[in-house]
């Protein structure tokens, strides 16, 4: 009887550990464990995480019908907004040449600026940016049609050098 409850226990556990898919276990997985996030809220507390998972579990479990309404009803990532993933994407706009043209001060204008336009959510589907000389952005709104241009530009392959016709 013992031993049956103990690998019950053990693999409700692990199923836990691994399932962080229900609204509680997620909360107790982004403030402690960091399992599904780059870095938990309290990274120095997992103890504290996989103590409260079991009873995250139970709850879970519990509320679940109503967790699957919020979540058909709000969308997936509810209820915790993400911080956009463009964030991480900053590295990748800031390795452009015009961005290495800069100087050192510019550089971290520029970074910061970004960073902030990210966070207050100017940017959008249909918004181009432009680096300047000072290192400051410009932002411009583009309409359906023009975005739509852009990207088919930006997938086609270079093109070939100006062919010259020797007489």
């Amino acid at each position: 009887m013992k031993s049956r409850f103990l690998r019950t226990l053990a693999i409700s556990m692990a199923t836990v550990l691994f399932s962080t898919g229900c609204m509680m276990s997620r909360l107790v997985d982004r403030a402690f464990l960091g399992i599904t996030v780059k870095r938990p809220s309290y990274g120095d507390r997992k103890t504290t995480g996989i103590f409260l998972l079991p009873f995250t579990f139970v709850l879970d479990v519990a509320t679940f019908p109503i967790q699957a309404l919020l979540v058909v009803i709000l969308g997936d990532n509810f209820p915790f907004t993400e911080v956009p993933d463009a964030l991480s994407n900053v590295t990748v706009m800031l390795d452009s040449p015009q961005f290495k043209q800069l100087g050192e001060a510019e550089q971290a204008i520029a970074t910061a600026e970004l960073k902030q336009l990210i966070l207050d959510r100017k940017l959008t589907p249909n918004t181009a940016l432009a680096l300047n000389e000072d290192g400051h952005w410009t932002v411009v709104e583009l309409s359906a049609d023009t975005r739509s241009q852009l990207i088919a530009r930006a997938q086609q392959p270079q093109s070939p050098e100006a062919l010259v016709c020797a007489r």
